[in-house]
């Protein structure tokens, strides 16, 4: 089966509109000079948004001895370019959580993938210092964005290219043959869509060939290494079905080496055991 690409742009029309405050965030802060009250008042004006960032701030994860009861204060504690990575955080979660399908575990399996991917990308980011860690994040929370209308509108063409995989066929051939292209390539026609910045549709569409990212190619390969580290985790938790191959000249944009990922795959962990209000919250 091989499914139509206007059938397929069809379905990522339906998808619910990425939040407007949110896109207007991540507008405001690529800016030059970026004043944080503007940020903040612009966050106030969608008080779901607000309370969902106010409950992150006060999580586990980052451990505050006492509680953290507005956006200034939050913005003071945490910094711009942090409050900035939980609205997005905040916003992302309602396409897994609010509005999940009959398959709600699975939409469940993809939030948490999706964090970790966000947190991975910050730790390898760190690692290397070739990008910024918080652009890192929020690349990385979003770049398989894509899975999205998989799992949510084809069921049959995940079949599919699953049967493809198990059968030897690389993942990323394998949705290609099916779909006519690949979950990035759907990611990025979906967040271009929601006109987020050009910079993430770029790296969300390249994240599997890194190299063909222009000037964004350590942070597109910086977001591969995070999906590498979180299907690693995946493993070791018994939770793992299909892999994505590991692009060997990711590691060669960012100077890592293998040795390096098996350090990260550990803070990985012990950070995502912190995170779970990010997941559940």
């Amino acid at each position: 089966m091989h499914v139509p690409l206007k059938d397929l742009m069809f379905e990522m029309r339906s998808l619910e509109p990425f939040p407007g405050v949110a896109a207007r965030v991540l507008e405001v802060a690529g800016q030059e000079e970026v004043v944080p009250s503007e940020l903040i008042e612009l966050v106030q004006t969608d008080p779901g948004i607000t309370s969902k960032v106010l409950k992150l701030c006060n999580s586990a994860y980052y451990g505050f001895q006492r509680e953290i009861a507005s956006l200034h204060e939050a913005g003071n504690l945490l910094g711009v370019t942090t409050l900035v990575n939980l609205v997005l955080t905040s916003s992302a979660s309602k396409y897994f959580r609010d509005y999940g399908s009959a398959k709600d575990r699975s939409m469940e399996n993809r939030w948490e993938q999706c964090v970790s991917n966000a947190i991975g990308a910050r730790l390898i980011a760190r690692r290397h210092m070739k990008v910024d860690p918080d652009r890192a994040y929020t690349a990385g929370l979003l770049e398989n964005i894509g899975h999205l209308v998989l799992d949510r509108f084809l069921d049959e063409a995940i079949d599919e290219i699953r049967g493809m995989a198990l059968s030897g066929t690389d993942l990323i051939e394998a949705e290609r043959q099916v779909l006519g292209l690949h979950h990035a390539e759907i990611g990025a026609r979906l967040t271009a869509r929601w006109s987020l910045p050009e910079v993430l549709v770029e790296v969300i569409r390249h994240h599997h060939e890194p190299e063909l990212a222009g000037s964004d190619a350590a942070l597109a390969a910086t977001i591969h290494l995070a999906e590498i580290l979180t299907q690693d985790l995946a493993k070791a938790t018994g939770s793992e079905e299909l892999r994505y191959s590991i692009n060997i000249k990711a590691l060669e944009l960012t100077g890592l080496q293998l040795g390096d990922l098996t350090l990260l795959s550990e803070q990985l962990e012990a950070e995502m055991a912190l995170a779970k209000e990010f997941i559940n919250g």
